[in-house]
């Protein structure tokens, strides 16, 4: 029952955004007027500051939450089989207590391979770890042994950076310690690890730690850090092995080879410290056919533990991968498009929804990628009778349709968000997203129409950008308040390794701060905020945070629902220009 309640309190929270809509529908009538009564006014400015609640209880301290947590729970040891061939580790952190879907399908190459091997969710022990102890001993600030203050949860998008800061990294590589020590007692041929943004500094003191205990042991790293050839080993450089991109038609020969005692070095999509001097790179071949990798089962790990500390649990799920368009300028997507078959993806929503399951998140750049696919899976899914709650994101398309819509909402959709990013026809010209206003609007209002939530995202300080469109964005925002729910993420242009600005900076009157060439080789993933500048107009840091800021308050002012990541990043990047402000 306190489980129960628990969603109940959340989906009360989340609700905000729809009641408001519905208070102002039912105030206006069939009224073409934008102005609200007075009372009515009165109640929209206290419903709204019930929305952001939560910051309120949590500043207080009454952490009321606790009392609606699944704790206690059965929280795992970490206990490492002894004789391995191969130890795939997922340290913390990972966005969420989400399955980890990547090593998912590397479990599918290994059990068809004839080693021994184990795989351990180090992040979701760790998660539960922090989470129990701060609701069951009632720890508000949660505080480490240092005096450090930490934020009530570091898994959250928002509170990323809080994996760099030294203070945090100390407190968990506490624990860490307790792996490693497992490890040296029980020694693999082969360490595999996933890298990425947010996990890279404690995987690398991890690395780091274990190399000084365990100075032969083999390191093998992929993950989001290792997509591009060019920037996965200065990011990342203690391994041994580095497979950049999809490991499918290369994971397996390479792993066999390498429990027999050979050296492997020279290998397509494999970078190694044994290559020869002279090799010449080769691209990693990719899996074409999805459906013969088989969907991820996950049996290695027990299911019950993929939930928040609050009982909420989503499944991710891919029907494709890469992006169908894969022109937009800022973006860094780099993997050609392929697709799953429909079938295939209902397949593993049902085989979850059987184990009690229901709620899945598309996680890939546009479920919509190939419009007839999405079609097809939701057909699939209202054939079979699933009962089942889906969101994911999609791209604007001419393909969607009110019919298009409304067929995603009877196959279980409930939340829709649209990565408009641009709010102009210039500016959307300008990222080269390949549509228009008009477009957008008729998207918009074909999902209105049949009822599902949609959630819109936009990105600011583009190269080209003036004042001018920015007030342009916002009349459009407001203009189109009616039919979206909610303004859930709103970025600054990021200078993202492998985009087209980051390839190409001059076209479009990118200056750096300093030398290209050095800031490049240092800052290899993406190039720091204030390293960095465009021209006609001059748009540097400083001038793209006070924008969003202005687009944010106009919303706000206009009661358009802003969602809390969208917020709180505002909050991080003000933090952020006045420490840079400080240190000059």
């Amino acid at each position: 029952m306190a489980l129960n309640f628990s969603k109940a309190v959340n989906r009360l929270f989340t609700a905000t955004t729809p009641l408001l809509r519905l208070i102002i529908k039912l105030v206006r009538g069939n009224s073409s007027s934008k102005t609200l009564p007075v009372w009515a006014t009165s109640v929209i400015y206290f419903l709204r500051k019930f929305y952001y609640a939560r910051k309120i209880i949590n500043f207080l301290g009454l952490n009321l939450g606790n009392f609606f947590s699944i704790y206690p729970i059965n929280i795992p040891t970490i206990t490492i089989q002894p004789n391995l061939d191969f130890l795939i580790l997922e340290l913390p952190p990972r966005y969420e207590p989400f399955v980890p879907n990547g090593i998912g399908y590397v479990y599918n190459i290994l059990k068809d391979v004839n080693i021994r091997f184990q795989i351990i969710d180090v992040n979701i022990v760790f998660y539960h770890r922090y989470h129990s102890k701060r609701v069951l001993e009632n720890i508000s600030p949660f505080t480490t042994p240092d005096g450090y203050v930490m934020p009530n949860d570091p898994w959250t998008p928002t509170t990323a950076k809080e994996w760099e800061r030294p203070e945090v990294l100390k407190y968990f590589m506490s624990q860490i310690e307790e792996v490693i020590q497992e490890i040296s007692e029980k020694p693999p041929k082969a360490i595999g690890i996933s890298v990425h943004g947010i996990n890279r500094a404690l995987s690398k003191l991890f690395v780091k730690a274990l190399r000084e205990r365990m100075p032969g042991i083999v390191i093998v790293v992929g993950g989001y850090d290792c997509v591009y050839r060019e920037i996965g080993p200065r990011i990342f450089p203690d391994f041994d092995y580095m497979f950049i991109g999809e490991t499918e038609m290369t994971l397996g020969t390479f792993i066999r080879d390498l429990t027999v005692g050979k050296k492997p070095k020279d290998l397509p999509g494999i970078i190694s410290r044994f290559d020869s001097p002279e090799r010449v790179w080769a691209e990693p071949p990719l899996l074409e056919n999805l459906d013969s990798a088989g969907f991820p089962r996950y049996e290695w790990s027990d299911l019950g533990l993929y939930m928040n500390y609050a009982g909420n649990r989503i499944m991710p799920i891919t029907a494709t991968r890469g992006c169908k368009w894969g022109k937009c300028r800022f973006c860094a997507e780099c993997f050609p498009f392929r697709k799953r078959s429909s079938r295939n993806v209902v397949d593993e929503i049902e085989y979850f929804a059987q184990q009690g399951i229901y709620s899945f998140v598309f996680n890939e750049s546009d479920v919509n990628g190939e419009p007839q696919l999405l079609s097809d899976i939701c057909s699939e899914i209202i054939r079979r009778d699933l009962n089942v709650h889906l969101m994911g994101q999609l791209r604007i398309d001419k393909k969607n349709t009110k019919e298009h819509f409304a067929l995603l909402a009877k196959a279980g959709f409930k939340y829709l968000r649209f990565g408009i990013d641009g709010w102009t026809d210039k500016i959307l010209r300008l990222q080269r997203k390949g549509y228009k206003m008009d477009l957008v609007l008729e998207n918009l209002r074909n999902c209105k129409k049949v009822g599902l939530f949609s959630a819109v995202n936009i990105v600011v300080g583009i190269p080209g950008e003036t004042e001018e469109d920015v007030d342009d964005m916002i009349k459009n925002l407001l203009h189109y308040s009616n039919y979206y729910d909610m303004l859930s993420q709103a970025n600054t242009l990021i200078l993202a390794g492998g985009s087209h600005y980051y390839k190409n900076p001059e076209k479009h009157g990118i200056r750096f701060r300093g030398d290209k060439k050095s800031i490049y080789e240092q800052h290899p993933y993406f190039v720091p905020t204030d390293l960095w500048y465009s021209t006609e107009p001059y748009i540097d840091q400083e001038i793209r945070v006070r924008r969003m800021d202005k687009i944010l308050n106009e919303l706000d002012k206009h009661q358009v629902a802003i969602g809390e990541a969208a917020l709180d990043l505002l909050d991080n990047l003000k933090t952020r220009e006045n420490e840079l402000k400080q240190r000059l």
